[in-house]
């Protein structure tokens, strides 16, 4: 099981850093061979991929990289916005002071990083994984939580593949703010709202470089 997590990650990973691009193939007999590994484990890790959202595997063919049109990727960004909308509404009534302070740090963070800075696109989503991750957490909602997780693994996918981080770098660390407030100040409509608001912006931004690339 720890081997085909393993592989997951790997193979997950190379599509974060862009090794493999929309309608890629997927070199599953390459990836055994650097890796050690049979064609067996790799398999299982493409299926869970592909269940996530990120490969297509078709009999007797092969296997490539997702190539999602506008459409789909709408689609998608609704229904995020929307359930983490969800978690924002139920961390503004469930959030401790210790978990908004904590994610008030972790939002100064990424205020601080420079969006002129190629250098610093790395770092903004680590920051925004932390963010997140922390927001998710203070939902107190496990069962809504573990599945946006899912979600928000194939929206930075989407990004990386589109506009990367840093396109969006200038003004997340406002609208982050803006859902942190309304936590802070007890507001579950707000706190949804602005929390649906940063994930349409994200949408929109994913969108236009799409639109820009011919997809």
């Amino acid at each position: 099981m720890a081997k085909k997590n393993h592989l997951y990650q790997d193979i997950l990973q190379r599509l974060f850093r862009c090794e493999y691009r929309f309608g890629d193939r997927i070199p599953v007999k390459e990836i055994g061979e650097e890796m050690g590994v049979s064609r067996h484990p790799i398999m299982t890790a493409l299926y869970k991929l592909q269940e996530r959202g990120f490969v297509q595997i078709t009999a007797q063919v092969g296997c490539e990289v997702v190539t999602p049109g506008a459409e789909s990727i709408q689609d998608f960004y609704r229904m995020f916005a929307l359930t983490e909308g969800l978690i924002a509404e139920l961390a503004a009534s469930r959030a401790t002071a210790a978990e908004i302070a904590q994610l008030r740090l972790i939002n100064a963070q990424i205020e601080a990083l420079d969006a002129g800075d190629a250098s610093h696109a790395g770092a903004y989503r680590q920051l925004n994984v932390a963010f997140h991750t922390a927001l998710h957490a203070m939902a107190h909602s496990p069962v809504v939580c573990d599945r946006q997780s899912a979600n928000f693994e194939l929206s930075d996918f989407y990004i990386v593949q589109t506009c990367g981080f840093r396109a969006h770098l200038d003004r997340v660390a406002g609208e982050h703010q803006a859902v942190i407030e309304a936590i802070a100040a007890r507001q579950p409509d707000a706190a949804r709202a602005a929390a649906q608001a940063h994930i349409d912006s994200v949408s929109q931004t994913v969108s236009a470089a799409l639109g820009q690339n011919g997809a």
